[in-house]
C-alpha cells in the first residue's frame, strides 16, 4: 500500500474482517499475500486454510500438509461432527444409534481399556450405567475404526417371550431392523473406509512416518502469539473431493471458533481462506450451520477475524458479505457487483482500476490504493 493510507492499513484493517474482491487477474493474490507480510510484522498469528496448495511455500510459513504431516482425530469426533464429515444425513433413529456406539466405543476404550467393540448382549443395565458414570471430559475418545460393528451392537433386544429380561441391555439382535437400515449402515461403513476418510483421519498404519493431529498446532497457534510466522494447513490432498473439502474447511473453522470459546484470549488470530465462495453451500438456508459464517457472526468479540477473497461479491451470500465493515476491491465490471458492495462513486471508477490497484473501504470511507509484492519481513 502506499504510504499515505499505510496508517489505516494497519490500524483500522485489521480490527475487522476483510474482504477482497476482484476479477481474475486484478490483483487479488498480490493484496492478500501483502496483507499476509504486514501481519507477520505485526506478530499477529495467521493461519491460511489452503485448499489448492498454493501457500504452502509461503515465506515465513510453517506448514501442516493434511494426509502428509497432519491429520485430524477421529475418535474425537462428536455423532454430530462425523454425519458431518461423513456427508450423512441419517434419520433419527440411526442417528440415536449413533450417538450410543459412540458412547459404548468411549467406555471400551477408557473405561474396560480393551481395543474392539462393546458386547452389549447380556450386558446388565445397572453395570453399563455405572461405566457410563465414569466416563469424563479426559476420557471421550474411541477407536472410529470399530464403529461399524459397534452401531451392529446397539440393535439388540430382549427376547419376545417369557424368557425376557429387562435387566439387561439386550438378549438377541434385532435382525429386522438391521435388515431394514441396512443400506444406511453399508453407507456408514463404505465412508469410514474411504480414501477420503483416510487421508482426513489418518487411519491406516505407516511405520516409521510421524504426523501432528491439528487439534494440537490450532492450540498452539490461538493461544500464544505469532514469533513473525503463519501457520499454512495445505488441504490440497483432497482437490479430487471438491464436497469434502468444503465440509471439511467448514468443520476446521468450527473447530477454532469451539477452541477460542473454550479458552478465550486477547490475542488477535486472523483466519485467511482464498476464492472462499467455492467453499460455502449452495444453498442459502444451510449457510447458518456453515463454520466460515459462524466464525464470520461470532468471531469479533473472541478477537478471531477472517480474511475471504473472491471473484465476485455476488457469489457469497448476502448475509454473509454483510459481516464485512472492511473490503480490498479490484476490478469489477458489473453495476450489480459494485452495487453489492455500497459503493456511492460512480462505477466507472471501478471498472478502470489497472492491476495492482484498489479501492480500500473502510466503512463507508473509499480510498484509491496501490498495491506492491511485499517484501518479506524476515
Amino acid at each position: 500500500m502506499r504510504s499515505d493510507v499505510k496508517r489505516a492499513w494497519l490500524a483500522d484493517i485489521f480490527t475487522h474482517h476483510l474482504l477482497v474482491v476482484g476479477q481474475t487477474g486484478s490483483g487479488k493474490t498480490t493484496t492478500t499475500l501483502s496483507l499476509l507480510n504486514q501481519l507477520q510484522a505485526l506478530n499477529q498469528t495467521t493461519i491460511v486454510l489452503d485448499p489448492t496448495g498454493e501457500y504452502a511455500q509461503l515465506p515465513n510459513a510453517i506448514t501442516y500438509q493434511l494426509g502428509v504431516n497432519a491429520y485430524l482425530e477421529a475418535g474425537t469426533l462428536s455423532a454430530d461432527e462425523l454425519q458431518e464429515v461423513l456427508q450423512l444425513h441419517l434419520p433419527a433413529q440411526i442417528r440415536n444409534k449413533l450417538v450410543q456406539a459412540i458412547t459404548a466405543l468411549r467406555v471400551q476404550h477408557n473405561i474396560i481399556e480393551r481395543d474392539g467393540v462393546y458386547k452389549k448382549c447380556g450386558q446388565e443395565i445397572d453395570s453399563y450405567q455405572q461405566k457410563l458414570a465414569q466416563l469424563a471430559p479426559w476420557a471421550m475418545d474411541y477407536q472410529a475404526q470399530d464403529l461399524f460393528k459397534q452401531l451392529i451392537e446397539e440393535f439388540i433386544i430382549p427376547y419376545d417371550n417369557e424368557n425376557a429380561n429387562y435387566r439387561l441391555l439386550g438378549q438377541q439382535y434385532d435382525r429386522k431392523a438391521i435388515a431394514r437400515n441396512w443400506d444406511i449402515l453399508t453407507t456408514i461403513r463404505e465412508r469410514l473406509a474411504s480414501e477420503m476418510f483416510a487421508t482426513i483421519f489418518d487411519t491406516r498404519r505407516h511405520p516409521g512416518k510421524f504426523k501432528t493431529e491439528l487439534s494440537f498446532v490450532f492450540n498452539m497457534f490461538l493461544n500464544q502469539r505469532s514469533t513473525h510466522r503463519t501457520l499454512v494447513i495445505d488441504l490440497s490432498a483432497l482437490k479430487g473431493y471438491e464436497e469434502s473439502q468444503r465440509v471439511l474447511i467448514s468443520f476446521l473453522m468450527k473447530k477454532i471458533l469451539q477452541m477460542r470459546l473454550q479458552r478465550p484470549k486477547n490475542i488477535p488470530v486472523n483466519v485467511v481462506l482464498d476464492e472462499a465462495h467455492r467453499y460455502l453451500p449452495q444453498r442459502e438456508e444451510k449457510l447458518a450451520d456453515n463454520g466460515i459464517f459462524q466464525v464470520l457472526r461470532e468471531g469479533r468479540k473472541l478477537h478471531l477475524k477472517v480474511l475471504l477473497t473472491t471473484q465476485s461479491p455476488l457469489d457469497l451470500p448476502p448475509r454473509l458479505r454483510s459481516q464485512f465493515n472492511n473490503i480490498v476491491i479490484h476490478r469489477l465490471m458489473e453495476n450489480d457487483e459494485i452495487k453489492s458492495l455500497g459503493i456511492i462513486t460512480s462505477p466507472v471508477e471501478i471498472k478502470k482500476l489497472g492491476v495492482g490497484k484498489a479501492g480500500l473501504k473502510i466503512g463507508d470511507q473509499l480510498t484509491k490504493v496501490q498495491v506492491a509484492m511485499p517484501n518479506w519481513w524476515k
